[in-house]
């Protein structure tokens, strides 16, 4: 694998812990910094105090604020940071509103790393 991204920062918003940890375990083979916000709040909080971020992986059901609205808000204090809504909603009305939220892409939970690495490579590059 060709993706090291030492240099890198990426954001994980998700409130169960245990998806941090997988996730966290499949991006150290890339070197990126990885951060663990546990919901939409924090993440937007975090961007507004001009925080280093290249990315966020962002969960959908979280509480205090979700993050279709937490990707609304953060596409407003910074456009220029890619977005990739995860979920395990295939179907139904979240599923609905990714589309609107304004989030640069998406996966389904499980998240495969082979999909993690593809997507985030994606988004770096533009």
């Amino acid at each position: 694998m060709d993706n090291n991204w030492q240099d890198k920062t990426i954001l994980v918003v998700d409130d169960i812990e245990v998806n941090y940890i997988l996730l966290k375990k499949q991006l150290q083979k890339t070197n990126a910094k990885t951060i663990w916000l546990k919901n939409g709040l924090e993440s937007v909080d975090y961007v507004k105090e001009n925080k280093e971020v290249d990315i966020i992986l962002m969960d959908i059901r979280m509480p205090i604020m979700n993050g279709l609205e937490a990707t609304k808000l953060i596409k407003i204090i910074n456009p220029d940071i890619p977005i990739i809504i995860q979920t395990a909603y295939v179907v139904g009305e979240e599923f609905d509103n990714i589309e609107y939220s304004g989030c640069d892409d998406y996966f389904f939970k499980p998240i495969l790393a082979k999909e993690l690495y593809s997507k985030i490579a994606k988004q770096l590059q533009e």
